[in-house]
Parts: structure tokens; C-alpha cells; sequence
């Protein structure tokens, strides 16, 4: 959410599925408990309220019982909401680490879903694969087109050779981009992409290819910038984003 807020500033309405006092693959991370849906809830009434229209963004999910919380939200709150773009968080690096309970939730909300962007790792688990499987990206896409044909799909994190790595859009124009791998991996770069996509295609009017391509691009600087800087931490310094 840091990153969300960093990149897209006051044109985000905040609210956490709970409270961390640091990124999930970071050592001493603890988890806390947050009101959920009364803060889901309320946040959509003073929406509401004020007449917006809303991109509704899904991301990491605190607990199973919070994707029913969010279907029931969308069902009453739908004519306030124009688009979803769902990131279901469930894996990555060929691992799982969220609950069964909750990567059974996620094909309720990525029907709904206008959007979805999981990474190489995420695609192989919602399509019924082991997380460490290695076919070809093809397959697992294919699958996922087959259980969730009216998504359009963003898959990332794939790599196209030794030294490359990238995404592949299907919507109605299939489109790939990759840039060269670089030598360190940051927590929150995936969500620094998305929010980039965000601003690039909602806010600054780019066509879904053009948006993509420049995110990766942005992202790809952020992640060598950080590394320039010696930094553990992904370093969100970028010009010319608002």
C-alpha cells in the first residue's frame, strides 16, 4: 500500500485487508487485525457520498472470509464502480504462501474482475498447476483463458531468455514486453508496476499497450536506482508521475 500511495497519491482511497510493520518476505514481519468490512463499507459510502466513480483495485487478501466481504461490497456498490483490477497475491518464485482458504476465493473475485495481473507463479496455482512447474507460460495462459474467458490477463514475471525477463497482455490484441534481468529483486516492485499502469493508463489517457510498456519501463528504472543506491528497500524515486 506504501507504494500504491507513493505513486498515486491522493487519487487513492486506503484500505488495508490488515496491518504490517513491514513487506511479507521481510525477517520479524508481524500481521494485525484490522475492522475490515466496517472500514470497506464506510470507505464506499463516503465515496458514495461525494458521487465518484471508482477503479476498484484487489490485492493481497488478509483471510479467506474477506473475499466474500469484497463480493458482497461489489454487488451493492457496482454503479459506483467503473473498472477492478485484481492482483491475487497468492505466490511466487515458484512457492505458495498464502492459506488454501484464500487462493480458493480468488476465482470468485477474478470472475468479476476486469483486470488481473498474477505473476508466472500465480497463473500455475489458479490454474490447478504446482507453483514450481515448468511449462511453458502458453499453457498455464491458455488454461486460465479457458476457466476466466472474459478477463483480460497481464502475466508477469516472466522470463524470456537468461537475461530478460517481462509480461505478456491478452486482451483482444495479445502484446509482450521484456527488459534485461537485473541482479536483485525488491519487495513491492510488482505493486509499483501495477500503480504505474494505473496512473499511466487511467489517469494519463495511454492505450493498455502503451501504459504497460511505459510501467515496466518506470519500474525497470526504480529497481536499478535502488540498486545504484546500494538500498535494501525498493527506492520510489521517479519523475514526472503525477
Amino acid at each position: 500500500m506504501k507504494t500504491f500511495i507513493t505513486i498515486l497519491g491522493e487519487k487513492v482511497l486506503p484500505v488495508p485487508s490488515l496491518l504490517l510493520n513491514g513487506l511479507t518476505n521481510m525477517s520479524l514481519v508481524k500481521k494485525l487485525d484490522i475492522p475490515f468490512k466496517e472500514l470497506l463499507q464506510s470507505s464506499f459510502d463516503l465515496a458514495v457520498s461525494r458521487d465518484m466513480d471508482l477503479i476498484l483495485y484487489i490485492g493481497y487478501l488478509g483471510n479467506a472470509e474477506q473475499a466474500d466481504i469484497i463480493l458482497e461490497m461489489i454487488n451493492t456498490y457496482r454503479t459506483h464502480i467503473k473498472t477492478i483490477i485484481t492482483d491475487p497475491v497468492c505466490g511466487d518464485h515458484g512457492r505458495v504462501y498464502v492459506p488454501d482458504e484464500v487462493i480458493a476465493q480468488w476465482p470468485h473475485i477474478i470472475n468479476l474482475s476486469d483486470m488481473v495481473f498474477p505473476n508466472l507463479t500465480e497463473i500455475k496455482i489458479l490454474t490447478g498447476n504446482k507453483p514450481d512447474d515448468n511449462e511453458d507460460a502458453g499453457i498455464y495462459t491458455e488454461q486460465f483463458k479457458e476457466l476466466f474467458p472474459k478477463t483480460q490477463l497481464v502475466v508477469t514475471s516472466i522470463k524470456t531468455g537468461e537475461e530478460s525477463i517481462g509480461f505478456q497482455y491478452h486482451g483482444e490484441e495479445p502484446f509482450s514486453y521484456s527488459h534485461k534481468l537485473l541482479p536483485k529483486n525488491f519487495g513491492g516492485s510488482g505493486d509499483a508496476f501495477l500503480a504505474l499502469f494505473i496512473l499511466n493508463h487511467f489517469y494519463k489517457k495511454l492505450s493498455i499497450d502503451a501504459a504497460l510498456k511505459l510501467a515496466a519501463d518506470q519500474t525497470y528504472q526504480i529497481i536499478k536506482n535502488s540498486i545504484d543506491k546500494g538500498s535494501d528497500d525498493l527506492v520510489l524515486e521517479i519523475t514526472g508521475l503525477q
